[in-house]
């Protein structure tokens, strides 16, 4: 019969059987829904539970990378990246490290100007020379404009410029184990690739009025959203999905014939 597969296992279709990771633990648990329950699933029923699997998927993440630039053009900024906390605690990233696409931990440089990131906060940080970081924060905001409340932290090293015919981010923590990974294709000069939170997917190139993306006060014009993602749904929207598709569930479960 026709059915979806969507993340976790669950497949919904004329028979299905849902599962929603919205409850995974150490090892894997599931929380199950309509197991073994025959039905068919009207059209909110499956954006419903899209809906919970995409903002489960964030609820159980902590550090992700949310945007990176590495193409700005001449007479832009430095390449730069951007951390989001997607958790429920702030996040300690004292002795954190990064590199670029060759994701080794020996090459990666330290984070500097920012020890904590808190619960739903995007941090900025950008490539500068060692010894200058403050003039460099201070013509991106120029640059910008109107971000003066977001938190800019900065790194420096050899071979940590982004290529831009593609390359990759990798954060490790202060005991020299991956935290998170991401990868990005061949730039569009002025574009940043973002986060979609609504799907939790990175890579998409950013554009102006969506997921807080706006053009730069400086030029050339630049399209990013730096120190925001757009909307975060609270933890406690999670569990309302899931009671709403649950409810959704009983009123549409019917035995098989």
């Amino acid at each position: 019969m026709p059915h979806s597969q969507f993340a976790g296992g669950g497949v919904i279709g004329d028979d299905y059987s849902l599962e929603i990771p919205v409850a995974r633990r150490r090892g894997g648990s599931l929380l199950a829904l309509g197991q073994s329950a025959g039905g068919t699933a009207s059209s909110l029923l499956r954006a419903a539970f899209v809906a919970v699997v995409a903002t489960a998927a964030t609820a159980q993440a902590q550090l992700r990378f949310t945007e990176a630039m590495s193409s700005s053009g001449t007479g832009g900024t430095l390449d730069w990246f951007e951390l989001t906390n997607l958790g429920s605690g702030a996040v300690d990233i004292t002795g954190y490290k990064f590199d670029d696409g060759s994701d080794s931990i020996d090459r990666a440089a330290s984070l500097q100007g920012v020890t904590s990131i808190a619960a739903g906060q995007s941090v900025v940080f950008l490539e500068t020379a060692a010894d200058s970081p403050s003039a460099a924060i201070a013509a991106f905001r120029t640059f910008w404009g109107n971000i003066d409340s977001v938190v800019i932290g900065s790194y420096s090293g050899a071979g940590l410029s982004f290529s831009a015919g593609g390359d990759g981010l990798s954060l490790f923590d202060a005991g020299g184990s991956r935290v998170t990974t991401e990868y990005f294709y061949a730039a569009t000069t002025g574009f940043s690739f973002g986060f979609d939170p609504t799907t939790s997917t990175f890579g998409a190139l950013s554009a102006n009025g969506s997921f807080g993306g706006f053009t730069s006060a400086g030029s050339p014009t630049n399209v990013g959203s730096p120190g925001t993602i757009g909307a975060i749904p609270e933890p406690s929207t999670y569990a309302a999905l899931v009671g709403a598709l649950a409810l959704a569930g009983v009123a549409l479960r019917r035995r098989r014939a």
